[in-house]
C-alpha cells in the first residue's frame, strides 16, 4: 500500500486518539495522590505530563491554524483534575482529526510560519505534524512507565496494535 500524507497523518491522529483513550482509562482509576506523584520523569507526574501534552498540542495547533499562539508555559497545568482534563484532551484529539480531514493532499506540502519567543520560524507542515505525533508518543511512553510504576499494569499502546485493530480504515 502506498500512503499519501493525508492518509498517513489521519492514521496517526486516529492512533493518537485511540492511545490517549486507553491511557486515560487507566488514569481515571488512580487516586489523586498517585496522579500527582513524582515518578522521576521530566514533567514528574502523570497529571503534569498529561497537561504538558495538551499544552504542546494546543500551541502547535494554534501555530498551524495561523493564530497567535497562547502564552502557555510548557509545564502549565491547565486542568488540575483528571475529570476536567479528559474531555479537553478528547475534544482536542477530535478537533485535530477534523482539521486533517479538511486538508487536501497538496496542503500537506505547505509551509507554516509562526512566531515563538519573538523569533519567526517557517517549517513544512509535514514536519510539524511529524513532530506533534512523535511528541505525543514520547510522552505517552513516559506516562505508561509511570502507570506501570504505580499500578503494575501495562498497556499495548504500540502503533502496530492500533493498525491491526483498524487496518480496514486505511486500505
Amino acid at each position: 500500500m502506498s500512503y499519501r500524507f493525508k492518509t498517513y497523518f489521519l492514521m496517526l491522529a486516529h492512533y493518537n486518539q485511540w492511545a490517549n483513550q486507553k491511557l486515560f482509562s487507566i488514569l481515571t482509576t488512580l487516586p489523586e495522590e498517585q496522579l500527582n506523584q513524582d515518578c522521576g520523569a521530566y514533567f514528574k507526574s502523570p497529571m503534569q505530563t498529561a497537561n504538558h501534552l495538551l499544552v504542546g498540542d494546543l500551541l502547535w495547533f494554534e501555530r498551524i491554524k495561523g493564530v497567535v499562539a497562547s502564552n502557555y508555559a510548557l509545564d502549565e497545568i491547565l486542568y488540575p483534575q483528571i475529570m476536567l482534563l479528559i474531555p479537553a484532551r478528547f475534544e482536542h484529539d477530535q478537533r485535530l482529526i477534523g482539521f486533517l480531514n479538511e486538508y487536501d493532499e497538496a496542503a500537506f506540502n505547505g509551509l507554516i510560519t509562526y512566531i515563538r519567543r519573538g523569533q519567526t520560524y517557517t517549517e513544512p507542515l509535514i514536519e510539524i505534524l511529524a513532530h506533534l505525533f512523535n511528541h505525543q508518543t514520547h510522552h505517552r511512553g513516559q506516562m505508561h512507565s509511570m502507570l506501570f510504576q504505580l499500578t503494575g499494569k501495562s498497556l499495548e499502546l504500540d502503533l502496530i496494535f492500533f493498525q491491526r485493530e483498524n487496518a480496514h480504515l486505511y486500505k
